[in-house]
């Protein structure tokens, strides 16, 4: 077996949780804070997903080595019983190939005391089943083979060593032979895809396919560790017992089951907790074990854990779910239940076309009545003709049809005789039919049909179906658990117009920061138009440090110079987070500076800025000096902004990309006019280009102002942002 890498599943920067799971029947059970879910795959290919709310905590489970019995026994009861209720749902969804005929004493039950108690009888039968052939298997035949040994051995220790040596042979020899078959290769796939996305949550990495397959399959907290920790601490525990008669062993090694329980499950917390030698030498035989009871799994399965893991981290209020969904956990209608829409529309086409052929036959055989009628009254014999309340019951019957002579009004009975009665109302008919067609047409205006569509519209972007069910929310007004609640409504019209409208602009390369007008920096929310550039994350790093100085420098109430500030992202995120601090924010557009007006308000800290209108320097009085001036300037080459993506050429504001022939105009300024406006030893913070940072530094030098230029980098490890001191 290859090397493990240790540093690859006990991860420093990972973030424990207490989120746990199991590899079922084609798919996963993930526990969370408040509730539990089950994602499967069918055969189909579909996904189906059943969420529950969890219920209360017992209080057992906040006292040490007691909570570790309680967790044992949930575990064995809940482990069973969710592999049943997986088994029960490929019974129901997939009958072709898992569906097995119901036994004469299930029948029975079924019939005599109702579906709940045979499921109850069969789960209780299957665990009472699993827990006898284990005790028999793993308690009772290692210590009666061991026990031939005791004429020739009579150290205890020794004893109890190879009965617990020959135990965890045993299991290891039991995982190793089922794991060929098809199934068991199935479930152990899915227990490696169970850990993956475990791994992926920690580690604080977007919860995709694509992510976790860069984990290992295995986890410190598995629950093959803790069998591994039971049967370590059980061989430990028993060589303290001596070597009594056959019979005592065996009675004492059942009774001691749950002190052993109790200590596995304190040991396998800490485990969970720490990554230290001591635990990744306890953890190794584990570790190797879960070698055997996991596989690597394909993209399909990790999907299915990542979905299971995804519906427990839900907020509480969320709604259960229990039914056929997407990969994002988004309801849908399974392939069954289409076609069998597809029959139920078929039916009622029959059934309309039949009517209607019925309609125009009793419509026709009416007419021919009322016309014999008429003549046998006018003609044959008007002594004994047909009354004039005949005639007329037979014109009102035919002034019942329509235009088209089809729909029959059923006339009553008239001495006996009957015109014509109706076999349906072929109106009323096909208004039901048309009522059916209309729920289950794709182009009518359903939260679900309207976000599918704009999820197709934008399907060539990398982010298009986040970036459509975001524009639906800004559209609607609605947060993502209301939009699956409410998928089958029918939208309003201003609202399905307002989310139209949105998707073919940013079809056109509208920005989304713009289409939904809002933008995150720093944490915090920043309002943008087309009147500023739109906060980016490289900005962050000018952001991360310019606040780092100025708490590490403990300035008194610094006063702080935001040049260019457009939106306000960077100067209202100094002053949001460092409180005492005083920002003054300069832009040259009347708009940009209204908008960043606009944002500190909405942050709550415009108490503490200052806005003034103006081109640079010019907007600074020229007696005024600052503890810090920090500037995210134009600095992109004129020739090369042509050649940027629509989204930032044709959008966004030119004159705030715009650095001039070389992109150093800015710069040039800047290096000439910041000294005079800063105080001694005070810093000066610049966001620069990639490729920017020699050409900043000489400028800066030939200065002869400043002092301690160094440059920092960004996360990809690219000249990002210059600081230097005011000598």
């Amino acid at each position: 077996m290859a090397k493990i890498d240790y540093s690859k599943i006990f991860i420093k920067e990972a973030c424990p949780t207490t989120i746990g799971g199991q590899a079922v029947m084609e798919g996963v059970m993930m526990q969370g804070p408040d509730r539990v879910a089950l994602a499967m795959r069918l055969p189909s290919g579909e996904l189906y997903l059943k969420t529950k709310l969890k219920k209360k905590q017992s209080p057992a489970m906040k006292i040490p080595f007691v909570r570790g019995v309680v967790s044992f026994v949930n575990a064995l009861v809940g482990g069973m019983g969710t592999l049943m209720e997986s088994a029960d749902i490929l019974e129901t969804y997939a009958p072709e190939e898992y569906a097995e005929e119901e036994g004469k004493l299930e029948a029975w039950i079924n019939k005599k005391f109702g579906e709940k108690a045979a499921w109850n009888f069969l789960m209780t039968t299957a665990l009472l089943f699993a827990v006898a052939v284990s005790v028999i298997f793993f308690i009772i035949l290692p210590t009666w083979v061991v026990n031939f040994l005791g004429k020739w051995i009579q150290s205890a220790v020794v004893l109890n060593l190879i009965e617990g040596i020959l135990r965890i042979a045993m299991f290891v020899a039991y995982v190793a032979a089922i794991r060929g078959m098809n199934d068991i290769k199935t479930l152990f796939q899915y227990h490696g895809a169970e850990h993956k996305s475990i791994h992926c949550y920690e580690n604080d990495r977007v919860l995709c396919p694509e992510n976790a397959e860069e984990f290992y399959t295995l986890h410190p907290r598995c629950g093959t560790s803790f069998l591994v920790f039971v049967l370590v601490v059980s061989l430990l525990l028993f060589s303290f017992l001596g070597w009594p008669n056959l019979v005592w062993r065996i009675v004492s090694r059942i009774l001691l089951l749950p002190v052993i329980a109790a200590i596995s499950f304190e040991l396998l917390r800490w485990a969970g907790r720490s990554n230290g030698k001591i635990v990744r030498i306890l953890s190794w035989p584990g570790l190797q074990l879960q070698r055997l009871t996991t596989a690597e799994p394909n993209r399909d399965q990790l999907e299915v854990a990542l979905l299971s893991l995804k519906a427990v981290l839900v907020d509480p209020g969320v709604p259960e779910i229990n039914g056929f969904v997407d990969k994002d956990g988004n309801p849908v209608r399974s392939r069954a239940e289409v076609k069998a829409i597809e029959r139920e529309m078929e039916a009622w086409a029959a059934d309309v076309e039949a009517h209607t052929e019925a309609n125009k036959k009793a419509a026709a055989a009416a007419i021919d009545d009322l016309t014999r009628i008429e003549e046998r009254t006018v003609f044959e014999d008007p002594a004994n003709g047909a009354s004039d309340e005949e005639i007329n019951s037979a014109i009102d019957f035919l002034g019942g049809l329509d235009s088209d002579g089809y729909t029959i009004v059923a006339p009553d009975e008239t001495d006996g005789r009957t015109l014509v009665r109706a076999i349906a109302d072929r109106e009323a008919m096909e208004a039901k039919a048309r009522t059916l067609a209309r729920r289950y047409t794709k182009d009518i205006q359903t939260y679900e049909n309207a976000l599918n569509w704009g999820k197709a519209a934008l399907s060539m972007l990398p982010n298009g179906k986040n970036e459509a069910r975001m524009i639906m929310s800004y559209a609607t007004g609605l947060g993502t658990a209301e939009l699956i609640t409410r998928a089958k409504e029918l939208m309003h019209d201003d609202d399905f117009e307002e989310f139209q409208k949105r998707i073919y602009r940013r079809i056109e390369g509208v920005p989304l920061q713009y289409i939904l007008g809002m933008q995150e920096f720093m944490g915090l929310p920043f309002r943008v138009n087309p009147s500023v550039l739109i906060p980016r994350l490289d900005t962050e790093i000018l952001a991360d440090k310019a606040i780092e100085i100025l708490k590490q420098r403990r300035f008194r109430n610094p006063e702080v110079l935001d040049l260019c500030t457009g939106s306000g992202a960077l100067g209202i995120s100094i002053a949001s987070k460092v409180p005492e601090a005083i920002v003054t924010m300069t832009d040259a557009s009347e708009e940009a500076l209204h908008t960043a007006m606009g944002n500190a308000g909405l942050n709550g800290v415009n108490r503490r800025c200052i806005f003034l209108l103006g081109d640079m320097f010019d907007a600074v009085p020229g007696d005024k000096h600052y503890d810090m001036i920090v500037c995210n300037p134009p600095y992109i080459p004129s020739a090369v902004i042509d050649t940027l993506d629509v989204e930032v050429k044709d959008h966004e504001p030119r004159m705030a990309l715009d650095g001039g022939r070389d992109g150093l105009d800015y710069y040039r300024i800047i290096a000439e006019q910041a000294g005079l406006h800063l105080k001694s030893e005070g810093v000066l913070a610049l966001e620069i280009g990639a490729e920017q940072a020699a050409d900043v530094k000489k400028l800066l030098n030939e200065a002869n102002t400043y002092s301690d230029i160094r440059v920092v980098r960004d996360l990809a490890y690219l000249d990002r942002v210059i600081i230097a001191t005011r000598r």
